[in-house]
């Protein structure tokens, strides 16, 4: 009990003796309300601006529908190619491709965001088509660009224009220039890095005096800052829409940024598409045309055969065999179709050319496989990409390389387990086959002969026309004018600001007026008691 008293007491002391500096904690304050009355008035009004898209699915390159094609639209439903399946769209992946540097260094090219202009004077406040003066760099110089380039620009009252360039190469190394220019545009040479710089479009060119300060950051960088500053989130887990969230203090700019993000995502996705589609026509175009050769060598058989044998009209004159005959025929007609469009598959595969190519899906998987071929043409695509940006030895270009090889193994097994299902399939199917054959002993050689011939000729046309049916479909994926992220709520930008904040003004000056008079007497108290005790010793040595 006398604890807790000797507590209170020295708290209420403590507390006494913190209020009698009154003038202290006055004096903290003011300094307080200062550092936030120039926080209100200095620090720009920031706005957030926000925008909704609604991402859009493509139907599957592959998917197709009947369209009149008769036997030939069994065929095509019997491989899995008919019903219009789609992809799915992943919105995690959506969202790793809106946040990616690679998406992003392209809308700070093409805004300029690479550049921040600023006035002498304003703290980094950063303009945004208000400026006098532009600067741009081609593609090369750009992706070149690994050092932050700043320009300090004056223009006098005759016009002329002086030009302070330096580059920052290390922590205490610059290299420095002086340009002084009579006209503009003009070209400012700085080693390997070259600027245009030129008057701003909506600048009214006069002779008034002005200073402007420029600083060229590198691509990444801008990307980088970029990103950090927005925010991307699904709006719903039940809905493929997103939610974009930047703040700055230029409205203008938070637009831009908004309506060109959206516009590259959607170039970057019809470009994707296109590749695929122009890979999955090359293919197609190829087995079109062996198709169409084989086709008419079986035809040029048929009319040799007929001319010689002199066929004119061969019907089944065994009525009895004849329902049964026309169901195997059909049967074997789809299996064997099956068998050479998996053919063409493995050739594809097996051909070194091929190896990183796209390998377009032609026959329906077994079940537990239909994803092996979406991840491997997946991987190779990013890949692909990766390889665009930087290089084939980069470490993670080489770890797609050995998961696009793994999964090209699981493509070979899966192709091999599908030829031994249907060889199986196929066997059966030709016993009976040679069973209602041999009860046909009674047909002629000749016929038997052309059945066989005229069964060919069909296997290859149901080749072609699904063959040609896809590369239809295909060309139509591609020439539809579809983006993949529709805007659902054009980008606005809220009434109220988010900076400054007058709430956050008030809690830091009731946070700094108690640490700077808090601080203050803690280390007078401090230094009191160590002197205190100093002059105690030294009086007890005496």
């Amino acid at each position: 009990m006398e604890k807790k008293d000797n507590e209170t007491v020295d708290l209420r002391s403590l507390f006494i003796y913190y209020l009698s500096h009154w003038k202290l904690i006055l004096v903290a304050g003011v300094i307080s309300v200062i550092g936030a009355s120039l926080y209100l008035i200095f620090y720009p009004k920031t706005y957030e601006g926000t925008a909704q898209i609604l991402l859009q699915d493509d139907k599957d390159l592959f998917s197709s529908g009947s369209f009149g094609l008769g036997e030939a639209a069994g065929i095509m439903k019997s491989f899995g190619l008919g019903g219009g399946s789609s992809s799915g769209i992943s919105l995690d992946d959506e969202l790793v491709i809106l946040t990616s540097n690679k998406l992003n260094r392209e809308v700070a090219e093409k805004l300029g965001l690479y550049a921040s202009y600023s006035a002498p004077r304003t703290f980094g406040y950063r303009m945004y088509g208000l400026q006098q003066l532009v600067v741009s760099m081609d593609s090369l110089n750009l992706n070149d660009l690994e050092h932050t380039i700043k320009l300090d620009i004056h223009q006098s009252k005759e016009g002329k224009i002086t030009v302070k360039s330096k580059i920052k190469t290390g922590t205490f190394k610059s290299i420095k220039n002086k340009f002084e220019l009579t006209e503009l545009p003009a070209t400012l040479n700085l080693g390997r890095y070259s600027v245009n710089l030129d008057y701003a479009a909506n600048y009214v060119k006069d002779n008034n005096p002005f200073t402007l300060e420029i600083e060229i950051n590198p691509l990444s960088a801008a990307a980088e800052t970029l990103v950090d500053d927005m925010f991307v989130d699904d709006y719903s887990k039940s809905s493929n829409i997103l939610q974009l969230t930047l703040k700055d203090y230029e409205t203008r700019r938070l637009k831009d940024i908004f309506t060109v993000l959206i516009d590259c995502y959607n170039n970057q996705a019809r470009d994707y598409k296109v590749s695929l589609g122009n890979n999955s026509l090359s293919f197609i175009n190829d087995r079109l045309y062996e198709t169409m050769r084989e086709l008419q060598n079986i035809e040029s058989g048929i009319e040799s055969y007929k001319t010689k044998n002199k066929i004119t009209v061969v019907e089944y004159d065994m009525q009895m065999y004849a329902a049964s005959m026309q169901e195997l025929q059909s049967k074997l007609i789809e299996l064997e179709s099956q068998i050479h469009l998996i053919n063409l598959m493995e050739e594809f595969i097996n051909n070194p050319e091929n190896k990183y190519k796209l390998i377009p899906s032609l026959f329906s998987a077994p079940e537990g496989e239909t994803g092996i071929l979406y991840s491997y043409n997946q991987i190779l695509l990013e890949r692909e990409s990766a390889i665009k940006s930087s290089s084939e030895l980069n470490p993670m270009v080489q770890t797609m390389t050995a998961q696009a090889d793994e999964l090209r193994k699981s493509v070979h097994t899966m192709i091999n387990n599908s030829k031994k299902t249907l060889d199986f399939t196929r066997q059966d199917l030709k016993s009976k086959e040679n069973q209602l054959m041999s009860k046909m002993s009674s047909i002629p050689t000749q016929e038997r002969l052309y059945v066989d011939l005229k069964r060919q000729q069909e296997i290859y046309q149901g080749v072609y026309l699904i063959l040609l049916q896809k590369r239809e479909d295909i060309l139509l994926t591609i020439g539809q004018n579809k983006d993949r992220a529709r805007i659902v709520d054009t980008p606005y930008i809220k009434t109220g600001t988010v900076a400054p904040r007058k709430l956050f003004a008030l809690i830091g000056i009731i946070a700094f007026t108690f640490l700077i008079s808090a601080g203050w007497l803690s280390v007078k108290y401090l230094f009191t008691s160590i002197w205190g005790d100093l002059k105690a010793e030294i009086k007890k040595k005496k």
